[in-house]
């Protein structure tokens, strides 16, 4: 069953288990776009041919604007972040839900009159976590990412370039968020030797509820900005951008049998089994996440981070769960996905397609995921950053 509710207001976080974002109709959005295009010709400006590729660091809706202001911000190198966006979240076919996600827009809260503020208040948080052994992480994360990511970038605000301000902030944030839910990897305390066992059973019950010892999640974080995107992944989540009709992978999955990921299980003390396929300890199929208290230092919470600039060419960016990415290929979600936002979906098959916004986008996914055989939660989100024409001939 799939719930929806209505995105809260421009300027606090939305979190919630499915939402769909407000679409974008703007006046003289053809001709503003025409103009925008000879602008950037003319100022040399203009992307042709294959996508720009992405820039990896390695480190370990409703918002509308008039024609005159999106030629400026685009001849500027400047798009508005998003369009619309929607995400749905559904149990499939598990017994539990232990996915989540997190949406707030302009999550940036900053002093107007501060250097740079403008762009900051243009950033919008997206985020999709996947959790394992329980909901408790993933839900922690859901809560509290996007508030601690807000404010360790304040506190690197004009300090280094940009990348490395992401990088590190982002580093950080994850950290942090990894040492809530195991509480500092501190264990519960023991009981008091006169304790009875029901006492004990109680202290430990409640001293137990902090470190989620075997509970943890993925997370799979984007920040859209008018300049460019900022992905951070930690674990099987995947970030996959929409380029000029490519999809373009923004994260790259943490597997326990990637080479380098194997190095480090292995160099810290570890072992990767293949246990009804390739896990840590022969335990977890992913090599890095947040929270897996009894899986440290094995198991990572450090987040690789790829900072990408924004192009006239990007149309969507699509953050979800493995339980899409097992049975759906990157190629495959950004066809459908196009497919959904220029309206050809809903013209070949009124009945089963409602429109073509961003939510839709993301339910189409969901759906063919399950259609597919997907045995796992499944977590979609879909963010429309341009308008695209429909094609009738396109396949």
């Amino acid at each position: 069953m799939r719930e929806t509710s209505a995105a809260r207001d421009e300027g606090g976080p939305a979190v919630c288990k499915a939402v769909a974002g407000g679409n974008v109709d703007r006046k003289g959005g053809a001709s503003a776009r025409r103009r925008r295009r000879l602008e950037l010709r003319r100022l040399g400006r203009a992307t042709e041919g294959s996508p720009v590729p992405a820039k990896r660091i390695r480190s370990g809706s409703h918002r509308s604007s008039s024609s005159d202001s999106s030629l400026e911000t685009a001849a500027a190198g400047c798009w508005p972040p998003r369009l619309s966006h929607g995400a749905v979240s559904v149990i499939g076919r598990r017994r539990e839900m232990e996915d989540a996600f997190a949406i707030a827009l302009s999550f940036l809260a900053s002093d107007p009159s501060s250097p740079g503020a403008k762009d900051e208040q243009e950033q919008d948080f997206f985020a999709v976590y996947d959790g394992h052994g329980g909901a408790r992480v993933a839900e922690a994360c859901r809560e509290r990412m996007h508030v601690v990511l807000a404010e360790e970038l304040g506190l690197r605000r004009g300090v280094g370039s940009d990348d490395l301000r992401w990088e590190e902030a982002m580093a950080a944030s994850f950290a942090r968020v990894d040492g809530e839910v195991t509480g500092g990897f501190s264990p519960p305390p023991k009981p008091p030797p006169q304790q009875t066992a029901a006492d004990a059973a109680d202290t430990n019950a409640g001293a137990g509820n902090l470190p989620y010892r075997t509970v943890g999640s993925t997370a799979v974080v984007a920040v859209v900005g008018q300049r460019r995107i900022v992905v951070a992944n930690c674990g099987d989540s995947r970030a996959v951008l929409s380029r000029g009709g490519v999809a373009v992978p923004l994260s790259t999955d943490h597997k326990p049998d990637r080479p380098d990921e194997m190095q480090r299980v292995e160099a810290a003390g570890g072992r990767v089994i293949n246990w009804n396929g390739y896990r840590v300890l022969g335990v977890l199929a992913t090599s890095r996440s947040i929270g897996d208290y009894y899986l440290k230092p094995y198991v990572s919470a450090e987040p690789e981070v790829t900072v990408v600039e924004r192009t006239e060419q990007d149309e969507f960016l699509i953050l979800a769960s493995d339980g899409l990415w097992d049975v759906v290929s990157n190629e495959m979600a950004c066809k459908i996905a196009r497919n959904c936002l220029n309206g050809r979906a809903a013209s070949k098959f009124p009945g089963s397609v409602a429109g073509r916004t961003a939510a839709d986008a993301a339910a189409l996914l969901t759906e063919l995921a399950m259609s597919r055989g997907s045995r796992d939660n499944i977590s979609v989100v879909v963010v429309e950053l341009q308008r695209l024409k429909t094609s009738p001939g396109a396949a």
